[in-house]
């Protein structure tokens, strides 16, 4: 039967690493029987490469009959290659109502036109999810948490709704099945052979080989420190234009890096960490004994560095 593999996220766990890879595989993919298709369509602050978008996009722009033309264009797929691989981790972050809605859509589709969805999603420790998620919106100057302090940012419940990983994931198993999941810890000691491109190919049946193909991969470097605060300073001044944003966005993340190798320092300390940890316990261990067969879903252990 063919299989439509769905990469939902979540977000900061490798997803453009990820995407990357198969665009940059894609021939070697072809001959094993998979595809990754690029589609036209165009989103704000969306990189092409989260091709999967289309599923959520038209509740985003407003845009009528994306869903449509691209599973038109899947089905088309599915006459030469049994395979067909979509990733975006905007899935997993969109709205309940919108989320289920496409689910069931999709479901409509795979019966209407014979092929398995099966949806994989990379699950990481909340707390560093929540430093890592920050640090990306200050850095883009995108969404709400791009001008909010620390203080502000851990207390607004619509970040902190997204790392309910057992609630998402409860929903998701009770409408396709617990078989057609396929749930990763983005802890890469638990990655095969220690590589996350090995183990998101081993997710869709393949085996990372010599025949494919490793571009350097091009760091998601995070702002340390002050390079993020400043960053979040200027996110907030009025009349500052695109050139200006993008000139001081080159010059803190030219030395960020360096920045947190002399001046290493975390937004929690490890006492708030583990304060923050404990609110997600029983949901934690609900996801690790019901989708893992394990009493812990994460390796709690960290360096105990400055706040």
């Amino acid at each position: 039967m063919n299989t439509l593999y769905v990469h939902i996220g979540t977000t900061k766990t490798g997803t453009t690493a990820i995407q990357s890879f198969c665009i940059d595989n894609q021939e070697i993919l072809n001959a094993k029987g998979y595809y990754y298709p690029l589609f036209p369509y165009r989103y704000t602050a969306v990189s092409e490469r989260r091709n999967a978008h289309f599923l959520i996009a038209e509740d985003y722009a407003g845009r009528g009959g994306l869903f449509r033309e691209g599973m038109d264009r899947i089905v088309e797929l599915f006459q030469t290659y049994p395979n067909v691989i979509l990733s975006d981790e905007g899935i997993w972050s969109a709205h309940y109502e919108q989320r289920m809605g496409m689910w069931k859509a999709l479901r409509k589709e795979s019966r209407e036109h014979g092929f398995e969805v099966k949806i994989i999603v990379y699950l990481r420790r909340q707390d560093a999810y929540l430093v890592s998620s920050w640090n990306q919106m200050v850095k883009s100057g995108i969404g709400h948490g791009a001008v909010k302090t620390w203080e502000q940012y851990v207390e607004d419940q619509r970040y902190l709704r997204k790392m309910d990983y057992y609630k998402q994931l409860k929903k998701t198993s009770d409408l396709w099945g617990r078989k057609r999941l396929v749930i990763r810890r983005f802890e890469p000691k638990r990655f095969l052979e220690g590589s996350i491109y090995a183990d998101f190919l081993d997710t869709v049946g393949l085996k990372l080989t010599d025949e494919f193909k490793i571009e350097k991969f091009m760091r998601n470097i995070r702002m340390e420190g002050n390079t993020q605060e400043i960053k979040r300073v200027l996110n907030n001044m009025p009349g500052l234009i695109e050139n200006y944003h993008s000139f001081f966005y080159r010059a803190l993340i030219s030395y960020a890096e360096q920045s947190g190798k002399d001046y290493p320092c975390d937004m929690l300390s490890k006492e708030e960490a583990e304060a923050f940890m404990e609110g997600y316990k029983e949901m934690n261990q609900k996801v690790a004994e019901e989708f893992f067969g394990e009493s812990e879903l994460f390796d709690l252990s960290r360096k105990d560095l400055p706040k």
